[in-house]
């Protein structure tokens, strides 16, 4: 073996440790980003997906809430985004359904809205750049009477998706969006300053109460 050759394996064993080593860095800086939230429900739960981001579960207002962080690298012209989603079971059996989508792209793997197949008009002095759908034409009556909810959900521009299904209520919210420099050289999907704080998890929260509060009852709601 020749002494240029024992340097490149050296160099290769030398860069795959630090490699790993920042790798397993990125995964443990990802398992607290929720931590702070948890005290906003009762029973919670904690899990941890594969790439390390937390998946937050629990009750709130005696309903089931699952608050979930995930990455979004299929994005155009943009850096990756970190998306927060949560999911309050709040059932509405009869309620038509409908979502609204911000700055649509095509590539929202995550959406309701692309499962829903009737266009719907949007509230007046909501984003411009919006895509709003729903499960029937009757899903206008149902958003109609949200519009006063949705403005203020909307008026936050991290706010990507809102949606009332049959099941419950869900919100996507940006959580932070990837490092720069290590995107354009690395194609590395790390984020800075991601954690949820509680002050915020509990506006996200209040958020989803003021969308559900402005339909009837759950047990009582009706279609439009």
């Amino acid at each position: 073996m020749t002494l240029s050759l024992t340097f490149a394996l050296i160099g290769l064993v030398v860069i795959t440790v630090v490699a790993i080593r920042e790798h397993r860095r990125i995964i443990a800086a990802r398992r607290p980003l929720l931590d702070g939230c948890a005290a906003a429900l009762s029973e919670p739960k904690i899990t941890y997906g594969g790439d390390g981001f937390p998946t937050l579960e629990g009750f709130h207002g005696g309903r089931y809430l699952r608050a979930e962080l995930f990455p979004d690298t299929m994005t155009i012209r943009r850096l990756p985004q970190l998306w927060l989603k949560l999911t309050l079971i709040e059932p509405r059996p009869r309620l038509p359904e409908f979502s609204l989508l911000v700055r649509p792209s095509g590539y929202e793997f995550y959406s309701l809205t692309a499962a829903h197949a009737v266009v719907l008009q949007p509230p007046a002095d909501i984003a411009a750049e919006i895509l709003v759908k729903g499960s029937s034409h009757t899903s206008q009556n149902s958003l109609d009477r949200s519009a006063p909810a949705l403005r203020r959900i909307f008026s936050d521009p991290r706010m990507k998706e809102a949606a009332v299904t049959a099941r419950g209520i869900r919100l996507v919210w940006q959580a932070a969006e990837g490092a720069r420099g290590e995107h354009l050289i690395f194609r590395q999907c790390r984020f800075d300053s991601a954690n949820v704080d509680l002050q915020t998890f509990r506006s996200l929260l209040a958020a989803l109460g003021d969308l559900g509060s402005s339909f009837d009852t759950p047990d009582e709601a009706q279609a439009a």
